[in-house]
């Protein structure tokens, strides 16, 4: 049953999300709203400056946008959480009051319920999160999990139709695996990337039909972004230049040209002699 947002709810809410304002006792109305909200079977983000884990808590912040979460909550070095909700009350910030926190609606955040466990895997047999190292498009350690409030899908006592509804949410979430695996490869290897014998990435078990799907998702960006793709992360790319600069010099005489020697290799020696415009490579 969703309960009813009240004007005292509401505004505990949106002093949270805008001004951070939060004591035990407003936690514990968050906590008890969350309770009464709709559950979901969500895949949602969580950026940490230092820690790498989640500690228990009655609820979480977390966001739908993985980019929000390197870049506003998320440190230098470390961590962005995938977190793969099965079945959660869960409470979507800019539904409820999009409409009054301004900004902070681009965080595009969802709380979910606390008090569950995080697993490694998606059949839930083992606690904690999987690590997947920071190879990936942010430079930064990423794990994942699976949440649940609870295990009893998969216990004795699980009726027929739980059980059902259970690995249909699982069936779900491993839709998903082409846009995990699409958010670990660093674009930078997108040009080495042509068939499915190039998608090779740890801690997911990827189909062949899934690693073309990536192949495919991969050259669709390569043709749509094309040099603007280059631009991007030209920016953020610290490595030196590994194309040397091309510096034209004109009406070389063999006077200038020996001053001019030391810049170039034997092979543009003798073409300098035959041609009146030439260039030479410098390393940038």
């Amino acid at each position: 049953m969703t309960s009813k947002l009240d004007e005292y709810v509401k505004n505990v809410l949106i002093d949270y999300v805008k001004d951070q304002v939060l004591d035990k006792k407003r936690e514990k109305i968050i906590y008890n709203f969350c309770m009464e909200q709709p559950s979901l079977s969500i895949t949602v983000y969580r950026g940490h400056g230092k820690s790498q884990t989640i500690r228990p808590g009655l609820w979480y912040s977390t966001t739908t946008d993985i980019n929000v979460a390197n870049n506003d909550f998320s440190g230098k070095n470390c961590c962005i959480f995938i977190i793969h909700l099965l079945n959660v009350p869960c409470i979507d910030i800019n539904s409820l009051i999009g409409y009054e926190i301004g900004d902070k609606k681009t965080e595009k955040e969802i709380i979910f319920l606390g008090e569950g466990t995080f697993y490694k895997n998606s059949n839930l047999t083992e606690e904690g999160f999987l690590e997947l190292g920071n190879k990936n498009k942010f430079n930064k350690y990423m794990f994942e999990c699976w949440y649940s409030l609870s295990n009893n899908y998969i216990n004795e006592n699980a009726n027929e139709n739980d059980v059902l509804d259970y690995k249909n949410d699982i069936n779900l979430l491993n839709i998903n695996n082409v846009e995990r695996a699409l958010n670990i490869i660093d674009p930078n290897e997108y040009d080495f990337i042509t068939n499915i014998d190039d998608i090779m990435i740890d801690n997911i078990e990827l189909t062949d039909k899934e690693k073309q799907q990536i192949v495919d998702e991969i050259q669709k960006r390569k043709q749509i972004i094309g040099g603007k793709y280059k631009k991007i992360y030209k920016k953020n790319n610290t490595t030196k230049r590994k194309t040397p600069k091309k510096i034209y010099v004109k009406n070389i005489t063999i006077k200038s040209f020996r001053k001019k020697s030391k810049y170039l290799n034997r092979k543009q020696h003798s073409r300098h002699k035959i041609k009146k415009y030439k260039y030479i490579n410098r390393g940038g």
